[in-house]
């Protein structure tokens, strides 16, 4: 072996070593790269490491709850709102119903399929709200009794009865409402307004 692949060895070695030791405390996300010594791994991990950091102050942060639906929607574009309503249920062969989504892409509901497949919050229940809440709206739903958790929907329907703080939740038929009863104080995040 010669002399210069040693000292090229050994540089490389102490390199990755003293890599190992400077990452081994850090309990944040690393992103693992073919080369350690390349700039953009090292941007990779900075990058992470924000998101991280915005990811959990989001999830500390209490979305402000509004006395009034008009108040929240007309700050809800800006940031995510809540507010308190009336929560009801509906199936796609309701009187008067279509079966297919008022929102586009026009989803039909009459196969039983209740949730909808968004990019970015996966798979989401449907719902029924106020044309002042934008389709693709995604609202965060707690104080159901039948979950024991808050759901996810989406809002990718309307309804002529369905104004202001007041949704409606969509299930497989009108006759099969999984035990569901219209409730009141009912708690709605807007946590995405529209697409």
């Amino acid at each position: 072996m010669s002399i210069k692949f040693v000292k090229y060895f050994g540089f490389i070695s102490l390199i990755f070593l003293f890599a190992i030791v400077v990452l081994s405390g850090n309990k944040k996300t690393v992103i693992t790269t073919s080369n350690i010594n390349s700039v953009k791994s090292l941007q990779a991990v900075h990058i992470v490491n924000k998101y991280n950091s915005i990811k959990v102050a989001e999830e500390k942060k209490e979305t402000p709850v509004f006395a009034t639906f008009n108040e929240a929607i007309a700050v809800a574009s800006n940031m995510p709102v809540a507010f308190m309503g009336k929560l009801t249920a509906y199936g796609p062969d309701c009187p008067g119903c279509s079966g297919n989504s008022a929102c586009p892409p026009r989803q039909n509901f009459k196969n039983g399929n209740i949730y909808f497949n968004d990019q970015v919050y996966g798979k989401v229940r449907v719902v029924a709200a106020d044309r002042s809440i934008p389709c693709g709206s995604i609202v965060r739903i707690s104080g159901i009794r039948i979950y024991d958790q808050p759901i996810l929907a989406i809002v990718m329907d309307r309804g002529g009865a369905v104004k202001g703080n007041h949704l409606d939740l969509l299930f497989t038929s009108q006759s099969n409402l999984e035990g569901f009863t219209t409730s009141n104080n009912i708690k709605f995040e807007i946590i995405r307004y529209g697409w």
